[in-house]
């Protein structure tokens, strides 16, 4: 029997370090590489930041300083990769990449645009297909005059638990875990304004961005200092997602939501407000806990109630874990990435 022939992706990013696009495509581009199905080649901003796993784990890696479409160096050199790797699928994350890329074809390529938010679809008219995160993306992308029928809904997936839940040390009972960009968007400062009505609860908040001297204030303010800590992004979260208890996403805007499906595969139990992603993946008191955007003392009363429920814990756990293996790990989403690409692939070659 003939083997297949694999499928050849050109796969291109502009964005930073930070944010979970960008950290969602390092781990689909980690898992396209170690697919025996998937020949590939990245395209990205050269950025030392970029994570070791993602620069040690991938071969071909083309990088540009300025990643922008009013530079001509860029849209050359993008046109020279396609035209000497000859791809089947370039797939562009978000705006800069998608308005990257060449006017027109140049080896039968299918572009495909990969949209994590509700972006200006202006942006993406290159593209032949879309890809969404969420299914609210696709009604948005759709809304907006796309073809229903070029428009796919893939979910994120997230890793396995790095660490061994057991090497844990830290006293894990009542730790609550906060993780994201320091952005209005992530509503952090209504966790912390929280922490005065859970004085038995300490609070770890991961991340970095614009706010951080605003949350320091907060926290001064409040004389959290000994109960809250922050903490710089660490690329492996396991280390923090297993030294807590509960895991908080307090955002007034969130897409999707990563950080939540990461609890659900770290088996801890989750509370998010009732927005975007979270809002929609999260049934409440079945896989986590559900409170109202921006209302502090809500959010106090559903994590103090689902500390006291040992019974509720353990159900939301195993409820959320079993969602994470059957619609979230890292082998159905790049299955279902792959027979996207095919079907598309045969499509444009009949």
């Amino acid at each position: 029997m003939v083997k297949s022939p694999k499928i050849k992706i050109l796969n291109i990013i502009s964005g930073s370090k930070y944010g979970g696009a960008e950290l969602f495509f390092e781990r689909l581009a980690l898992s396209f590489e170690r697919c025996d199905k998937i020949e590939q080649k990245i395209i990205i901003r050269n950025n030392r930041n970029r994570s070791k796993e993602f620069i040690d784990g991938i071969n071909g890696i083309e990088k540009i300083n300025f990643f922008h479409k009013l530079n001509p160096f860029c849209t050359f050199k993008i046109e020279k990769i396609i035209r000497e790797y000859k791809p089947n699928i370039l797939l562009s994350w978000m705006n800069r990449a998608s308005s990257v890329i060449p006017n027109i074809k140049i080896n039968n390529e299918i572009t495909v645009g990969r949209l994590g938010g509700y972006y200006k679809i202006k942006n993406y008219t290159k593209c032949d297909y879309l890809i969404t995160n969420t299914s609210d993306l696709k009604k948005y992308v759709i809304s907006k005059g796309w073809d229903k029928n070029k428009v796919e809904f893939i979910p994120n997936f997230v890793s396995q638990n790095k660490i061994d839940k057991t090497k844990s040390k830290i006293n894990k009972d009542r730790i609550i875990l906060c993780m994201g960009r320091f952005h209005p968007n992530k509503a952090i400062d209504i966790l912390i304004k929280a922490m005065p009505f859970l004085p038995k609860f300490r609070l770890f908040i991961v991340g970095e961005g614009e706010l951080k001297s605003q949350y320091e204030i907060l926290i001064k303010k409040f004389d959290l200092m000994s109960r809250v800590k922050i903490f710089e992004w660490s690329d492996n979260i396991s280390e923090f997602l297993n030294k807590c208890s509960i895991l908080v996403c307090p955002s007034r805007h969130e897409p999707f939501g990563n950080i939540v499906i990461e609890g659900w595969a770290h088996k801890i139990p989750v509370v998010v407000s009732d927005v975007g992603g979270p809002g929609r993946i999260v049934k409440h008191k079945t896989t986590g806990i559900k409170f109202e955007k921006d209302n502090t003392f809500d959010l106090v009363s559903k994590i103090k109630n689902l500390n006291s429920d040992k019974k509720l814990k353990r159900k939301i756990v195993m409820n959320a874990y079993n969602v994470y293996k059957k619609s979230y790990s890292e082998e159905v989403i790049v299955s279902n990435y792959l027979s996207f690409f095919r079907r598309i692939i045969k499509s444009c070659a009949e």
